[in-house]
């Protein structure tokens, strides 16, 4: 997907496709004169929508005789959202010769909010794609009719012309009532990308032992690859998977040959699907180069995940396979290079990689940058270092890339009492830039001596140990992460009881792993709840009755062997999108059964049922209708923005619906890839979002997704979810993890205190019986820079930063900071931090009257995110919060 800026003032974001380059407006390209809504006649097309399949929204779509970009007409697309509904849209027909392939339009919106693009295509499928900024003065938008985020009513191939165009303004983000002005629209019919793009080809791997190749069936020494096909085995697999730059066009491989006459095939990753093909046969002894293409993969067969046949980007070379064809059962090759074709945007040749390590005392952070312009480049290397306090070393260093080729760059530092590092790096040279890219490091907090479990604590993680399973090491990885864990306060973890891996013949059962996990989880006192779902080689969909039966028998004897150590068994994973292998309404039939099985082995035993991927209530409302039982409901809020106070309706309406039941949410999280969201502002989305849904009073749980990274691929979402990376090094948000963890987890929700306009406080009481409880109030301010003055009373009040920091006493006054927006491009989620994040915590020991809330607890410590904004010195109110104030003590915190 192309979201292409002409201003450069705000922060943008889309969901379709992890921009490596950001791209300029194309130039060149054919446009119709700009619509200005000048008279009634511009209406002529155009319709409103107000969402009806989700009933709620009201607005309207009319002219405006002022109020345009130049004061002249406007279109208004209005919108109400107080008694619910998704979204309003203004919807418009478009011209089908020429075919229209992009609209570019001015749009002037709240910034909070959302908005989603769809187009319908010849054959009356629908597309969307969703974008977000936080520039709410008037921004052009140019949206390509192209590399679509979803689709429905069809076979996902966009068949031009499209027929229509809509324009949605979602509820998500703080405003639930307001406007949208929309001016100047255009019609583009002619992408001018060939004036604008290069091709680059550049040599991706030469399988050197750093190359990061991993095999299955064979040996890699030196770039040769010894197969040996002997017995069973039909295959020799190197597996990678590691993301291709930009756009992909072709795929080329160089090997030297045994000429065994053995199949090559290659294996692409694009978000949770596969696509495959055969690269070609060994036929000759000798060299021999491989070449298929990449920019359509129409001749790739396609499996897994969304199965739709669209590439989302980045684009990944999952595995590489040497299939067995010939006579030979055993034979050498040797791979020489790998080579990719891909297209590029000049001024984005140069794809910077930050990394970071800790040796010893140091902290060794290096960029790794990759240059994908025909020419080499001689330019400057900025680098900064910061804390949480802000910049404390920076300096620019000459520095030269080869022609399409690599080189890095280190240096040293130390946290110095620091709770967190974080190294920026950006590279320019004429005309050509990286783009700021920055990695993060946290010291761990010091660990319980003896961990008990809690299971009455709501804070958890998605650890996933099982994912150590057949790992030469397991259990010591395992305590090894949840040493971590422990340390951050993390009391459950989801774990998927794998049965495929547990029951790999009908009624031959192994839990020699489980075991272990089950044991090293709870010797750092973390609770275990079981995930049970998915299938065995021996017992595939369809979720016929038999099936079922199957199933409940795996339940039945999982559930025996830990019912003394798990009391907590959700049914299935998001069987609401496409991990349920069956028509949805099979759903309800296996979890009453998994119902009746579960408790007739544990009555005492907790059922959580529903997971979906959203809060989808539709789904939730047909496992409701068909009488379905589960004892809580489990759900999946993933969103692009987090609004605090919409999360909590969400989550107090899902309790509604579900008749007052416990929510569970599983998972939920935002991801930090290269290109997408910065590892701080991914810490700001962790602090957020368990102190909003343990506020709601609706949330028994909360599982950030997920707990450790999935992978080393810098630029694929799905392995940044993690708090600490693959080799368990801290990020930042691991910090911002074991803040909410030490200084909520025992405690309780209270309740939301209008203490000031958009300031948010939230209280949390002591949770009865629970160790080193206290008051607790978690205080941000979301939109504005301020200073607030506070009285608090007793003097034990201590304020603590959201990285757990104390500050030491929360005085009479601090001062609230918010970061100014800059412009960053690409990302499912987005760059940087939308709102500011750094919400205080300011605990309270029971104080002199037996315990009881005594007075005001107010505090907050609100941290610029330096580098990506600077703070406004003209910008700071200030807020009287009580009658407890002494201007000789206002003290500000920054």
């Amino acid at each position: 997907m192309e979201v292409q800026m002409l201003a450069r003032r705000q922060r943008i974001t889309a969901s379709a496709f992890i921009a490596l380059l950001s791209f300029s407006l194309a130039r060149g390209a054919d446009l119709s004169e700009p619509l200005t809504f000048a008279t009634d006649d511009a209406l002529a097309g155009w319709e409103f929508s107000d969402g009806p399949e989700w009933p709620g929204a009201r607005g309207a779509l009319e002219r405006r005789a002022t109020g345009g970009r130049d004061n002249d007409g406007v279109l208004v697309l209005s919108y109400d959202f107080e008694n619910g509904g998704h979204y309003t849209a203004a919807l418009v027909k478009l011209p089908a010769d020429p075919p229209v392939v992009a609209v570019r339009l001015w749009v002037k919106k709240p910034a909070a909010n959302l908005m989603i693009f769809r187009a319908v295509d010849a054959e009356g499928e629908a597309f969307q794609k969703d974008v977000w900024f936080d520039f709410d003065g008037w921004q052009q938008l140019e949206i390509a009719l192209d590399g679509w985020a979803h689709h429905w009513g069809g076979d996902g191939r966009f068949a031009s012309p499209a027929r229509r165009f809509d324009i949605l303004l979602e509820n998500q983000g703080g405003n639930r009532k307001g406007e949208v002005l929309i001016d100047d629209v255009q019609w583009v019919y002619r992408r001018a990308d060939e004036d604008r793009l290069r091709r680059a080809t550049y040599v991706e791997s030469t399988f050197a032992t750093t190359d990061g190749w991993s095999v299955e069936g064979g040996r890699l020494d030196g770039g040769t690859l010894h197969y040996d096909f002997t017995g069973e085995r039909t295959a020799c697999r190197l597996n990678w998977g590691r993301s291709l730059l930009a756009r992909p066009q072709a795929l080329r491989l160089t090997v030297e040959s045994d000429g065994g006459g053995h199949e090559l095939r290659a294996v692409l990753g694009s978000h949770f699907q596969n696509f495959e093909r055969s690269l070609g046969t060994l036929s000759e002894a000798g060299p021999q180069t491989f070449e298929v293409p990449l920019g359509d993969l129409k001749t790739w067969a396609h499996s897994g995940g969304e199965d739709d046949g669209l590439v989302r980007y980045p684009l990944r070379l999952e595995a590489l396979i040497l299939k067995k064809q010939g006579a030979p059962t055993a034979g050498a090759v040797t791979l020489r290079t790998l080579e990719i074709t891909t297209e590029v945007e000049p001024s984005q040749a140069v794809v910077l990689i930050p990394q970071v390590r800790q040796d010893g005392q140091q902290l060794r952070f290096s960029a790794e940058l990759r240059s994908l312009h025909p020419t080499r480049l001689a330019g400057l290397l900025r680098i900064a270092l910061r804390g949480l306090d802000g910049t404390f070393d920076e300096r620019t260093v000459p520095f030269e890339l080869p022609a399409l080729g690599r080189a890095t760059h280190g240096v040293e530092s130390e946290f110095g009492g620091r709770a967190m590092v974080e190294g920026e790096f950006e590279f320019a040279a004429d005309g050509v830039t990286s783009g700021r890219r920055s990695v993060t490091i946290a010291r761990v907090p010091p660990a319980p001596e003896r961990p008990a479990l809690d299971p009455d604590s709501a804070v958890g993680a998605g650890l996933y140990l099982y994912r150590f399973h057949a790992h030469p090491q397991a259990r010591a990885e395992m305590d090894a992460l949840c040493r971590l864990a422990a340390a951050a306060g993390v009391k459950w973890t989801r774990e998927e009881f794998h049965w495929n891996w547990l029951e790999p013949r009908p009624g031959e059962f192994d839990f020699s792993f489980f075991d272990q996990l089950v044991e090293a989880a709870t010797a750092h006192g973390i609770s275990v709840y079981g995930l049970m779902c998915y299938y065995t080689e021996w017992n595939k969909p369809p979720v016929t009755d038999e099936f079922i039966a199957h199933y409940c028998n795996y339940l039945r004897t999982v559930v025996t062997r830990y019912k003394d150590r798990i009391r907590h068994w959700e049914i299935w994973n998001e069987p609401n999108i496409f991990f349920w292998p069956g028509p949805k309404d099979r759903y309800p039939v296996l979890l009453k059964r998994a119902y009746e099985t579960i408790k007739a082995v544990d009555p005492r035993a907790q059922v959580l049922g529903c997971s979906t991927a959203g809060i989808d209530t539709g789904f939730i409302r047909m496992v409701l209708d068909a009488g379905a039982p589960f004892d809580a409901l489990t759900v999946h809020p993933y969103r692009g923005e987090l609004d605090p106070l919409g999360f909590i309706r969400e989550l107090r309406a899902a309790r509604e619906l579900v008749g007052g039941r416990d929510v569970w949410i599983t998972e939920m999280g935002w991801p930090s890839p290269l290109g997408g969201h910065s590892e701080r502002a991914q810490a700001g989305y962790v602090a957020r979002t368990y102190i909003a849904a343990l506020a709601s009073g609706a949330a028994r749980s909360v599982a950030w997704y997920d707990f450790r990274e999935d992978g080393v691929d810098p630029f694929y979402e799905e392995y940044h979810f993690g708090l600490v990376r693959h080799d368990l090094t801290p990020k930042i948000g691991y910090r911002a993890l074991a803040a909410v963890g030490r200084l909520l987890g025992p405690t309780c929700a209270g309740e939301q205190h209008e203490i000031a306009e958009n300031l948010l406080a939230f209280s949390f009481a002591p949770r009865p019986g629970a160790a080193h409880a206290r008051h607790v109030l978690a205080l941000w301010s979301p939109d504005a820079t301020r200073a607030v003055r506070l009285g608090v009373a007793p003097a034990t009040a201590e304020l603590y930063n959201a990285l757990g920091e104390p500050l030491g006493p929360a005085g009479d006054g601090l001062r609230l900071l918010r970061h100014v927006p800059r412009t960053r491009h690409g990302g499912r989620y987005g760059h940087g931090p939308r709102r500011p994040w750094w919400s205080g915590m300011l605990p309270q020991r029971h104080g002199r009257r037996n315990g009881s809330w005594n007075g005001p607890r107010l505090g907050q410590r609100n941290r610029a995110a330096r580098g990506y904004g600077r703070l406004p010195t003209d910008e700071v109110a200030q807020t009287e919060l009580g009658p407890q104030i002494d201007d000789r003590n206002l003290r500000p915190v920054v």
